[in-house]
């Protein structure tokens, strides 16, 4: 009884100690904030100062940090940023930022009145909205700033150009508006070549052209996101709206390829865990659905799809080692991937990259996400959510 007592507590204080240093040594999302400025000025470079800049932030940043992200980028030449939901809004608000903050799909609920409050720039998707807006601004003894979203072809967000030339007519009746822009979204930018883009865009220009002939002209007038401000200058207004080449993650079109102007700003670590033998013949994980071909040296690490690491990369990503590249076998769990180091000396505790830069291999999000069958951007979100991020200014 005494020996299994005090066998017992000294496993449990193994357990415990380990767990300790475990908790210490999290798998992390590490974001460098200068790569972050280098595109930006990339992106400035591009648009030869024509063009203003609004970095979009929405989403945490793409999962990069809004906060952090805002605070590095404000006074970096930029018009203002561009946000989805009024917590973001709120957020940059209360933490100083005080340059334009544009709401880039409109008002939920009674979102006006704090729309109202922390001056934001309405980007308005319907009539109502503009009726409500003008209502409570008058309320409120405010004037509130708006730009008018047309609908030319992503059947999603804003109005029809009859509506939109209907406001025009009207503008006099909205006293507490100051219509301030003109701007739409493109469905196809990734693909320069899509048709569809084309028809888009000349949909937007003639309705710019209405409406000088009936006398609004737009102070501001923007239409191109990320793949549209590099790829497709006729839409270069003066203003565009990049949010995943902020990052570095931008695909170049029909490739699976980063575009190499870019930096790619965060990178996914962890750390091996443990290191066991496989005999040749075993299968490992569930499903078995790897089985060796010969004896080998597993890893098992501490990242799953807990983490936002897609369990689609089962048995198709590869991790960085000691600064060389080791196949992901077997499938996914919740929290932890294992990784054929039969080829490379590891031992407990060596760093793992995900995602990122090490020695002189790099696995890029793109990347990634193409062996996940996904997009950046929701591989970059779901990293950045669900792990430890340390932001690097």
């Amino acid at each position: 009884m005494k020996t299994g007592s005090n066998t017992s507590y000294k496993a449990s204080e193994k357990m415990e100690n380990e767990v300790g240093f475990w908790e210490s040594q999290k798998s992390k999302v590490t974001v460098n904030g200068k790569a972050i400025v280098r595109n930006l000025e990339y992106l400035k470079g591009i648009s030869s100062g024509n063009c203003l800049i609004m970095p979009v932030i929405k989403s945490d940043a793409y999962g990069h940090g809004i906060l952090d992200t805002a605070r590095l980028l404000q006074d970096k030449g930029i018009w203002g940023f561009g946000i989805y939901e009024m917590e973001e809004a709120a957020i940059l608000r209360r933490s100083g930022i005080d340059c334009p903050i544009f709401t880039l799909s409109g008002l939920l609920g009674d979102d006006a009145s704090k729309a109202i409050e922390l001056d934001l720039t309405v980007g308005a998707i319907t009539i109502d909205e503009v009726e409500n807006l003008n209502s409570i601004a008058g309320l409120m003894g405010k004037q509130v700033k708006v730009h008018l979203k047309v609908d030319t072809g992503m059947y999603r967000f804003g109005m029809t150009p009859q509506e939109i030339l209907y406001l025009a007519r009207k503008m006099n009746r909205f006293s507490h508006i100051e219509f301030e822009g003109l701007y739409s979204h493109f469905a196809c930018s990734d693909e320069p070549s899509n048709l569809a883009n084309k028809r888009q865009l000349g949909q937007f220009v003639d309705l710019l052209n209405h409406l000088h002939l009936i006398g609004w002209k737009p102070k501001y007038v923007h239409m191109a996101n990320s793949a549209a401000l590099l790829y497709m200058k006729e839409s270069r207004f003066n203003l565009a709206r990049p949010g995943i080449a902020i990052y570095g993650a931008l695909q170049v079109p029909n490739n699976k390829e980063t575009v190499s102007d870019l930096e790619q700003a965060m990178s996914f670590s962890s750390l091996v865990l443990y290191i066991k033998d496989l005999p040749n013949g075993a299968c490992i994980s569930y499903g078995h659905t790897f089985r060796a071909t010969k004896d080998m040296r597993v890893a098992l690490v501490p990242v799953g799809y807990d983490n936002g690491y897609p369990r689609a990369l089962s048995n198709k990503a590869h991790v960085l080692v000691n600064g060389v590249a080791c196949p992901v076998i077997g499938n996914i769990c919740m929290k932890t991937i294992m990784v054929d180091v039969s080829h490379v000396r590891c031992r407990h505790g060596d760093e793992v990259i995900l995602m990122g830069r090490q020695q002189d291999l790099f696995i890029s999000a793109v990347e990634l996400a193409h062996s996940a069958a996904t997009i950046s951007y929701e591989l970059l979100c779901l990293l950045g959510k669900l792990n430890k991020r340390i932001f690097l200014e």
